[in-house]
């Protein structure tokens, strides 16, 4: 595909003329609702896992948000084909929004491997810590998401480029994106190391990494119900049982959000590991950008950082609670 040529009109399944509404509606509940996750999360005094949901409820937030942008002016403003004119603000507004919303993708996804890491250690290894040790773990994990993502998506900013329409001698006007000269003047050097790191480093690893600690959680999960089923005290298993309940539900919900995790990045890891077997010039992101099929990824993407709010009211008595109070129900 040319860069110069194409027109982002591919619309494989008929599903463009529908994206804008409804990822529209999801990105405007979605960044609604995970207010309310922040809110909820910090209503009282938060332990590490609580810091990292609330945290992760204001990335998911940031990245619909900017998605929302994007999408209003894309598909409601103006339209996602080049036929349609674009000034070059707004062509520069969606390629800011694009670097934004991965970003804050970005350090949603590095909290969620967090949270799965945290949990690990505290359901397999009874890692119990004091207060001050728990705010700096916090703490060093909160400045090395920021530092880590920031460095690992500065790459990113050299991909693409905004150029006149008038100049490249067609009866069009206006403005579109393309990939930068850097970008295919460099294609072994940057375009494809860009892909591993994008489809390995940042997506099937952390997949493999958080598949394998909800393995070992679900594993201890059930050794700890085999033990508590062999207590022959009644009393015993009458203690135990409402904390032992609340226990396992608050680890299968985080696992339940590692799991709708890994599901929505596989597509995009995929696609990005094959792309960078392909060792050539690749459209990777373009396709991302302009296609019917990543319009359809974005939306299983979304979904995604929407769907946290009603696991964790279903799942989990400590943030229905936090509703309660924060709502005054």
């Amino acid at each position: 595909m040319d860069n110069t040529s194409s027109t982002g009109s591919e619309d494989m399944f008929g599903y463009r003329e529908i994206h804008g509404y409804i990822s529209t509606i999801v990105c405007s509940i979605g960044v609604m609702l995970n207010i309310v996750n922040y809110l909820a999360w910090t209503r009282q005094s938060a332990s590490v896992s609580d810091t990292l949901l609330a945290s992760l409820g204001v990335t998911d937030g940031l990245a619909l948000l900017s998605y929302l942008i994007f999408n209003v002016y894309f598909y409601h403003v103006s339209g996602p084909y080049v036929s349609v004119y674009h000034s070059e603000a707004g062509m520069k507004m969606v390629i800011i929004c694009f670097h934004a919303y991965i970003i804050f993708h970005m350090l949603s996804n590095f909290l969620t491997v967090a949270l799965a890491v945290i949990r690990y250690f505290h359901v397999c290894r009874r890692c119990a810590k004091t207060e001050i040790c728990k705010m700096k773990i916090t703490r060093f994990i909160m400045v090395s998401g920021v530092l880590s993502v920031l460095l690992a998506t500065l790459p990113f900013y050299f991909y693409y480029e905004v150029y006149d329409l008038a100049d490249q001698s067609t009866n069009k006007t206006g403005f579109w994106i393309r990939k930068s000269n850097f970008a295919d003047n460099h294609v072994h050097e940057y375009q494809v190391p860009i892909l591993w790191v994008y489809g390995v480093v940042f997506k099937i690893l952390p997949c493999a990494l958080m598949i394998a600690l909800s393995g070992y959680m679900v594993k201890s999960i059930r050794e700890a119900k085999r033990k508590k089923d062999q207590m022959t005290t009644s009393s015993d298993i009458s203690t135990t049982k409402k904390s032992s309940v609340e226990y396992n539900k608050t680890t299968l919900m985080l696992i339940i959000i590692v799991m709708i995790y890994v599901l929505s990045e596989i597509p995009i890891a995929i696609s990005a590991f094959i792309s960078g077997l392909q060792r050539a010039e690749s459209h990777f992101f373009y396709f991302l950008l302009f296609s019917s099929v990543g319009e359809v990824m974005d939306l299983i993407t979304i979904l995604n950082a929407t769907s946290n709010f009603f696991i964790y009211f279903t799942m989990c008595k400590k943030y229905r609670q936090n509703i309660k109070l924060l709502f005054q129900l």
